[in-house]
């Protein structure tokens, strides 16, 4: 049976690269989620959304996480 080669888009690429890429997206996607809660979800406490919220700080505080 031959033996399968790697893709040549990933033969240039160490594991930490590959790390750091996944790593990086993760964080992409967290403020992706936060940025669409911030503008789309309604506060439990006066029932407008997140950006517009002014009854309480956790609102507040996780936008700058």
């Amino acid at each position: 049976m031959p033996f399968r080669q790697v893709s040549p888009t990933l033969a240039g690429m160490s594991r930490t690269e590959i790390f750091l890429w996944i790593l990086a997206l993760f964080v992409l996607e967290l403020n992706h989620l936060k940025w669409i809660w911030w503008e789309y979800w309604d506060c439990h406490g006066c029932a407008v959304k997140h950006k517009d919220c002014t009854c309480g700080a956790t609102a507040r505080w996780l936008m700058f996480l």
